[in-house]
């Protein structure tokens, strides 16, 4: 019998668009936006305890959500906080101003309109003050979107830009700003081939995830 191999946990794919590795270089950098939380933070989609890991480093108090119970269970081997179940009744159990920040990234994509809107209408109910949301999405303007997004069979729809920027600033979030977080290149020669087909599209390819960040 052939010998099996194991591979990394860090460099297992993840949902086709990346790597666990990967996905730690993206998220290292929203840190900074719950230093200062006053409340205990919640990873909406918390997976195998990426960010969560990160906001127990930076000694920031978190806990995950995941329709996953075996993802929860990998969280909980690695001593970090989480517990199972679907985002809306979980959210919706939740007190009044009980949160100090919301992480939410590839998970809105996966709701309906309806989903959508009550998940941004009860995060804004449960936050304190002064907190801060942030969203992660595949971005509606790649022009790759248009067949990547579907590779995953639990998506339901994207939300683009405007969208979720209006329905955050009509639901009374404050300083609302989106910006693409752009995929790192494995190599020089990969990163000039990207600029030269960003060009030649237009700027409608290899843009990256769309971020999304509102403070109540």
């Amino acid at each position: 019998m052939a010998e099996q191999i194991q591979t990394p946990i860090e460099d297992r794919v993840l949902y086709h668009w990346g790597t666990e590795k990967m996905t730690l270089h993206h998220q290292l950098k929203y840190l900074r936006y719950f230093r200062d939380a006053q409340g205990k933070v919640l990873e909406i989609g918390c997976g195998h305890g990426i960010m969560l890991s990160r906001f127990k480093d930076a000694g920031i108090s978190a806990y995950g959500l995941d329709l996953s119970d075996e993802a929860v269970k990998v969280c909980r081997a690695k001593n970090l906080e989480a517990v199972s179940g679907e985002v809306i009744s979980h959210i919706k159990n939740l007190q009044e101003n009980s949160l100090g920040g919301i992480f939410c990234a590839h998970v809105i994509e996966h709701l309906d309109p309806t989903g959508a809107l009550e998940l941004i209408s009860e995060s804004f109910r449960v936050l304190k003050k002064g907190s801060t949301i942030i969203f992660i999405t595949p971005n509606a303007k790649d022009l790759r979107t248009t067949e990547r997004f579907w590779l995953d069979i639990t998506h339901v729809r994207p939300y683009p830009k405007k969208l979720m920027e209006f329905l955050l600033l009509r639901q009374g979030f404050t300083r609302v700003q989106t910006f693409t977080d752009e995929e790192p290149s494995k190599n020089i020669f990969e990163k000039i081939a990207k600029i030269f087909l960003r060009l030649w599209f237009m700027g409608y390819i290899f843009t990256g995830d769309l971020v999304v960040i509102a403070e109540k």
